[in-house]
């Protein structure tokens, strides 16, 4: 898998160079539900043809709030959300008629390289958030941001976390026009820095760069985003999950 990767354009500068100062949330929004259920094996389920996600999940779809019609180049795209007694899973199937990545190691800048599957996360009433970003070959960038609207003109090097708590297996499936993500997110390594929260209501949203073989992008994310920056906490969606984490860490 390659890519004639063009170079980044004004939209995705922008993105990465300007500080986003997303509105505050909107009242009485009405959160998601996250089910509860059992664990699951992450290989066996991205290899499963059928029965997928194979636990009952809240579904969310990849789109273009910010435009009024979607680009012709959006690919379908959806994302299913369920919780363990200490973790939080999360089913991705990527619709991907030219899957490629030039990526080679864990914690490059992955949007730079082709395709990527990304997982934005913050407990509600907090600041910071974590950014997972994953390749189609398994490779990570995981980020941690002490607030929102944190600097990255200058590069994501301050904010890169090399802890590999949280898993996850990728299914690249050509034939099919598609890949897999199955993560699981141990709620624990994200409530430690905000010890004030049981982990029962999140911002969160689950976004992708798709290009093309021409190294076209295609940007899209299930929060209803004003305009195209992933990072716009305000706008991503507002999960709940009742009963939070008990068994995380004692408040």
């Amino acid at each position: 898998m390659t890519s004639s990767r063009a170079g980044i354009s004004a939209t995705e500068r922008a993105m990465i160079s300007t500080p986003s100062t997303p509105p505050p949330a909107a009242l009485g929004e009405s959160p998601l539900v996250v089910p509860r259920g059992p664990d699951v094996d992450l290989a066996r389920t991205v290899e499963a043809a059928d029965h997928w996600p194979p636990v009952p999940v809240a579904r969310l779809e990849l789109r273009q709030a910010w435009l009024p019609q979607p680009e012709a180049a959006l690919r379908p795209g959806h994302v299913g959300l369920a919780a363990t007694a200490g973790a939080l899973l999360v089913f991705a199937e990527l619709t991907d008629d030219c899957i490629h990545t030039l990526a080679t190691a864990d914690h490059e800048p992955l949007w730079e390289r082709g395709d990527v599957f990304e997982i934005f996360l913050q407990s509600f009433g907090a600041d910071q958030y974590f950014e997972l970003q994953i390749a189609p070959l398994g490779h990570r960038l995981h980020l941690h941001y002490p607030r929102s609207g944190a600097v990255r003109a200058h590069g994501i090097a301050p904010y890169i976390q090399r802890d590999r708590a949280i898993e996850f297996t990728v299914r690249v499936e050509p034939a099919r026009a598609r890949w897999r993500v199955a993560a699981r997110i141990p709620i624990a390594s994200l409530l430690a820095r905000h010890p004030r929260s049981d982990g029962a209501e999140w911002r969160a949203a689950f976004c992708r760069y798709d290009y093309d073989a021409a190294g076209q992008v295609c940007l899209a994310s299930t929060a209803a985003l004003t305009r195209p920056d992933f990072h716009r906490s305000g706008e991503w969606s507002r999960l709940s999950i009742p009963g939070g984490f008990p068994a995380g860490p004692t408040f």
